[in-house]
């Protein structure tokens, strides 16, 4: 059986930079806070690199958004701020700028999430940049810790079975498999 997840969009324009006015701001899912000037919270729910999953899908309207799904790791902690956002919004942040801000209806266990825009925005080219944003976190954590990357048969690869690889690893259990290795 299939998760529904169940935001009610904003209908207003959502797009907006707040670059020029706060602190630089990781990628990921943020609390929004009413009633302050800067209204997005200081620390991330989720990352990009604690996403599990992403696909590039349309909604029922034809528009592109982006399915996916929040790390193993981070269900708990997904599903316990969803419950405390019940009614208010959370926000999707990219590169600075605010994408999407849906109510929550409910409690999300599942981890599932949406990322839409009410605006014009390009979402194929934003799922291509957290692919390879997933995929540099993995780089440059094997990399910290002395592993190379077959990049030749890497490279070899399409496009679609590239993606495939990255959607399959996730962050944490990658950092747990380098650590197994250095503590034998």
């Amino acid at each position: 059986m299939r998760t529904i997840i169940l935001f009610v969009m904003l209908s207003s324009a959502v797009c907006l930079n707040y670059s020029q006015s706060v602190k630089h701001r990781e990628n990921g899912w943020y609390r929004i806070i009413d009633g302050q000037e800067d209204s997005i919270a200081s620390w991330p729910i989720v990352t990009v690199k604690e996403f599990a999953t992403l696909r590039l899908d349309k909604d029922s309207f034809g528009k592109a958004v982006i399915i996916g799904n929040i790390s193993k790791h981070k269900l708990q902690a997904w599903a316990d701020s969803t419950e405390q956002l019940i009614g208010k919004r959370m926000g999707f942040i990219f590169n600075d700028t605010l994408i999407t801000a849906p109510r929550v209806n409910m409690r999300i266990e599942s981890g599932a999430f949406q990322i839409s825009s009410p605006a014009n925005y390009d979402m194929q080219s934003l799922y291509k940049s957290l692919l390879k944003e997933k995929k540099d976190s993995l780089d440059a954590l094997f990399k910290t810790n002395g592993w190379e990357n077959d990049m030749l048969f890497f490279n070899q690869l399409d496009q679609e079975k590239q993606d495939s690889i990255i959607n399959t690893l996730d962050y944490v259990d990658a950092h747990s498999i380098i650590k197994g290795f250095e503590n034998k």
